[in-house]
Parts: structure tokens; C-alpha cells; sequence
């Protein structure tokens, strides 16, 4: 089958999914090691190549356009048959691959790692990663114990360890369309949210870490628990169905306040920005 005469390139698809799941260019830059007008520029010449209009940009950030969302779907599948080619080139080629295990906190295992390792693997065919996913005080504490690679998404530094910042992300504060602060035409305050109800990851998890921290430093300690969950997904379940509110990465909710399965809602001087680690 022949190919059109000018197809997309990946590292196109690569920086307009990662705009699309990050919200911003700037962040998408950031996150392939690129500059903003480098990035910039492979989804000009994206949109060019397919003829289509696949961000909404504004100075609140970037989104996909309708166009946007069904080539963003597609252009996850060629990406991951990127991945399978080179996997199985290293296969072929007999090589021994060299092992590195990698643990990794839920958002970025499931919203950034991949990323990363497919950009690995295009530097170094030789390199098998092998991953693990925990709370980010569990990936410190296999850090501490192999000596390998970890990514955690909370502010903890320890002592024996080197950590540099990867990223950035925030935290959301989400509810279903069905509640109450659903319907407000205005922010809502720190003191409102803590008193929820509110359904959190678990002790030890870099989200619930960074949502205590941010209250703390308002002086609110005394938080509207409802329900604590060891997964990102179980809470978005469970905010379906409940008039409980979630705080959540952005990274794993914007799909769902896309498509208004979930509701953004925002908080007046409550600071829940973080820096990723590795």
C-alpha cells in the first residue's frame, strides 16, 4: 500500500499528544527537553500536513478541537505501533537489552512515563525498562532498596537520595455535574473544600501529600474526609455516583472535564501546583 506523499511525523504526534494531555505547549516543551517555538512549530507543521485545525489556543492554555480529539485518539495507536516496531527491531536483532527498573508513582506511570520511554528507546534501543507502580513513598522506599529509578509526584527529599524536577503538574479539585459546586458562577474557598465531603488517595500518596501541604499552609488541617482510595481511577468512579468532591492530577481527570463527565471547579488563593521528581 503506498503512503501518501507527506505523512505526519511522530515526534509531531508526540508533542500534540502531550499538549493535549498537559493542557499547555509550554509544558509539552518541557517535557521532550525542546523549546516552546521548536514545539510550536512541529504542530504547525502537524496541522498542516492533515489539513486540519487540532488546538484551541488561548492564554489560558491549549485544547482539541473536535478534529483534534479523534486525531488525538489516532495518534496514540501510531505512536504505540512506533513502540512496537522498535521493541521488536531489538528482538530481531538479537541484541541483549540491558534491564533498568523503573518505579513510578500512579499519574506519571500512567500519564507521562510512557512518553518518556518511548524517547528512550529512541535514544538507546538497548535499554528494557521494567516498571513499577506505587505510591510515591513506596517508589522512594524501592529506590532506597535497589538503587534503581523513581519518579514520585510529592515534595519528599530524602536524605540518601539525588532527585531532580522532570515536570510540572497541578491538582484539581473535580465533582460531578450533578453537584452543587457544579453550578457556581464563582470560586470556591480553601474552607469550603475542607469541609467536602471529600473522597482522597490514600496515606503516602504524592497527590494526597500535596493537597495536605496546600491546606496546611491556609492553617486548614482539619479536612472532610469521606473515603480514601489507593487508585486515581476508583475515585473518578466514585465521584460519578457520589456528591463527594475529588482532588486529582490534571493529568488524569482532563479527559473526563473534556467531555463534562467532570467538573473543574476552582479555588480562590489554594496554590496546588507541583513539581514532578526523579
Amino acid at each position: 500500500m503506498a503512503l501518501y506523499p507527506v505523512v505526519p511525523s511522530l515526534e509531531g504526534l508526540e508533542i500534540f499528544v502531550a499538549v493535549v494531555e498537559l493542557g499547555s505547549l509550554s509544558k509539552a516543551a518541557s517535557l521532550y527537553g525542546i523549546s516552546q517555538p521548536s514545539a510550536s512549530e512541529r504542530l504547525v507543521t502537524l496541522e498542516r500536513v492533515l489539513k486540519l485545525t487540532l488546538l484551541d489556543r488561548t492564554s489560558h492554555g491549549s485544547t482539541a478541537t473536535k478534529s483534534g480529539l479523534v486525531i488525538y485518539e489516532q495518534a496514540k495507536k501510531v505512536l504505540a505501533a512506533a513502540e512496537a516496531l522498535m521493541l521488536s527491531a531489538i528482538e530481531t536483532s538479537g541484541s541483549q537489552a540491558q534491564r533498568l527498573r523503573v518505579s513510578a508513582s500512579y499519574s506519571i506511570a500512567e500519564y507521562l512515563l510512557p512518553q518518556w520511554l518511548d524517547k528512550l528507546r529512541l535514544v538507546d534501543l538497548g535499554v528494557m525498562p521494567e516498571l513499577t507502580v506505587a505510591n510515591s513513598t513506596k517508589v522512594v522506599e524501592s529506590v532506597l532498596a535497589t538503587g534503581d529509578l523513581g519518579f514520585i509526584e510529592s515534595s519528599s527529599n530524602h536524605p540518601d537520595l539525588e532527585r531532580i524536577a522532570v515536570g510540572q503538574d497541578e491538582l484539581w479539585v473535580v465533582v460531578a455535574p450533578h453537584h452543587g459546586w457544579a453550578r457556581l458562577t464563582r470560586p470556591i474557598s480553601p474552607l469550603e473544600v475542607s469541609r467536602g465531603p471529600l473522597i482522597l488517595r490514600e496515606p503516602g500518596s504524592g497527590t494526597r501529600e500535596i493537597f495536605e501541604e496546600a491546606m496546611a499552609r491556609l492553617g486548614l488541617t482539619d479536612l472532610s474526609v469521606k473515603a480514601e482510595m489507593g487508585s486515581t481511577a476508583m475515585i473518578k468512579s466514585a465521584l460519578a455516583y457520589s456528591a463527594s468532591a475529588g482532588v486529582l492530577s490534571r493529568l488524569a481527570v482532563f479527559q473526563e472535564v473534556e467531555r463534562s463527565e467532570l467538573v473543574h471547579v476552582e479555588v480562590e488563593g489554594l496554590d496546588l501546583s507541583r513539581s514532578l521528581y526523579a
